[in-house]
């Protein structure tokens, strides 16, 4: 994702989501360089985007009886919904993955909202599973988030 697609993301991340990400947050989402988030096109428009962070710590604090070389949080992953459920997801979480199993990553989590049977469900069919909760996570909503995961 570069600075030019921006505009185009807002569309998608309006869409798509009830609490947007603003122009500057995705700025610096961008910049941060343990950050790698990609944009999916369909010809020259953007229909999608995702993303992840790479830990830059060890993750004993997510995973203290395990040990994994590398972790990733998975930030965000939004379709366009005219083109949803056309497997336009799968490729983009597909191809974040295998970015990150190219850089020895061997684990990736993700917050998602308990009322989004959507991405619930699509999570569940790329075999994450529920590995915890955080109360009160999205605070605007009062709602907490299933933590979700997957060794890769």
């Amino acid at each position: 994702m570069l600075e030019k697609d921006l505009d185009e993301v807002l569309i998608i991340e309006r869409a798509v989501f009830k609490h947007p990400w603003t122009k500057d947050f995705f700025r610096l989402i961008i910049s941060e360089i343990n950050n790698y988030v990609i944009t999916l096109r369909q010809r020259n428009t953007i229909i999608g985007y995702g993303g992840y962070h790479l830990l830059k710590k060890s993750s004993d604090f997510l995973f203290p009886h395990k040990k994994y070389n590398q972790v990733i949080h998975l930030i965000n992953i939004a379709i366009m919904p005219y083109v949803q459920n056309r497997g336009c997801g799968t490729l983009l979480l597909n191809i974040l993955l295998n970015n990150a199993r190219s850089k020895h990553c061997d684990y990736c989590y993700l917050e998602v909202r308990p009322t989004n049977s959507k991405a619930l469900a699509f999570y569940k069919n790329t075999c994450f599973s529920i590995i915890g909760i955080i109360e009160n996570y999205y605070p605007q909503d009062k709602e907490n988030a299933l933590v979700m995961g997957k060794e890769l």
